[in-house]
């Protein structure tokens, strides 16, 4: 079995959008490519969206729609193509920035501040809304929970705290903008958009975790030059989940394709694509809106749709820019802030992508009704 690909599989949720931890880079074969070429694709996808957005009041929302979206496909595609050729032997040759010994503290003290501040928050402002002050304890809980449960990777209230997070996300997004949501995905264009936003995110996250990798990784006593498939136990989100390893060898062409799949590493995933997605079909939606109604105050939410899904999406791309601009020795201490499984920071930025992805959902829900 490759058990180090799979460790570092496991490691990626811990991570969740951060940097390439098991998309394995390193071995003997030279990068197919320079990394500044991918950086290149992904900035040319970043204007064509940013483009289409603005010249958005100039032309039919539609046509504006299919220029983001292929936009965020080109986007999508450089900045896997940037982590895929990420030169991983380097950075796993230094050391943290922070020394190992911080990291329980750090991740206890986040996680309870997450908590306090959550309950206290959602109680001042949104007395009658429990259930956001619930839902942010509960991803408190997420980021403490390797700190304050004895057996954290084997312990039952792992699986029933992932859970929970999964129905609490799902409870809000559905008791304040189902509605909302719901004329979003009856428009025909709008769900399109929403539904591709929401896969092309899913595949960024996969790539970008090392779920999925072009560029397979020896080691481990595996032989890939064959095909194979095996099941595994993998570490994260939070405890262990039965997954699959595979490697299929000539995936197309000669280029292979590598993956390690679990089921809390691909419901983790699934849950930051839906939200995208749902984030992507209210854009959509208040862009058709506009165009139906003529009306500007249909469109002065665009901005709050859209930065929550920036937010969650840029996170896996930072490591990389940082190599980018000052190569691999000086990026390091970041890719291990990310990449350590007692580091604080990966889980930190899953629950402030939940959060944020789903708050504006509610919110844009409640200023709707």
């Amino acid at each position: 079995m490759h058990t180090r690909s799979i460790a570092r599989g496991g490691a990626a949720v811990a991570a969740l959008g951060a940097v390439p931890v098991a998309s394995a880079h390193g071995g003997e074969a030279a990068p197919p490519m320079p990394q500044w070429l991918a950086l290149a694709v992904l900035l040319v996808g970043v204007v064509v969206t940013v483009g289409s957005a603005l010249v958005r009041d100039r032309t039919a929302a539609t046509v504006a729609l299919g220029g983001a979206f292929a936009g965020l496909v080109v986007a999508a595609t450089g900045a896997i193509g940037l982590v895929q050729l990420s030169p991983v032997e380097s950075l796993a040759a230094s050391q943290p920035a922070i020394a190992r010994a911080w990291f329980g503290p750090l991740t206890l003290g986040i996680g309870l501040a997450v908590v306090v501040g959550s309950l206290a928050i959602g109680r001042m402002r949104w007395p009658n809304r429990p259930r956001y002050a619930a839902l942010g304890m509960l991803l408190g809980l997420w980021v403490a929970y390797p700190v304050i449960v004895p057996g954290s990777l084997t312990n039952p209230v792992g699986y029933l705290l992932a859970v929970a997070a999964l129905v609490a996300v799902c409870y809000v997004v559905w008791r304040d903008a189902s509605g909302l949501v719901g004329r979003a995905l009856a428009d025909r264009p709008s769900r399109w958009f929403g539904a591709g936003t929401g896969v092309v995110a899913g595949l960024f996250f996969a790539f970008s975790m090392g779920m999925l990798t072009f560029v397979p990784e020896p080691g481990g006593n595996v032989d890939l030059t064959e095909s194979f498939v095996t099941t595994a136990r993998v570490a994260n989100p939070l405890v262990y989940w039965p997954g699959v390893e595979f490697h299929v060898h000539d995936f197309v062409g000669t280029t292979p394709v590598s993956g390690v799949l679990s089921v809390g590493m691909v419901g983790m995933v699934g849950l930051v694509a839906a939200l995208v997605g749902l984030n992507a079909a209210l854009l959509g939606y208040q862009w058709r809106a506009n165009d139906a109604t003529g009306s500007a105050e249909v469109t002065t939410g665009t901005a709050a749709v859209a930065a929550p899904n920036a937010c969650c999406c840029c996170g896996p791309v930072v490591a990389e820019l940082a190599v980018v601009s000052v190569g691999p020795a000086a990026a390091a201490p970041l890719y291990w802030l990310f990449v350590d499984l007692a580091s604080p920071l990966g889980a930190l930025f899953f629950v402030t992508s939940v959060a944020l992805l789903a708050g504006n959902l509610a919110r844009a829900g409640r200023a709707n009704l």
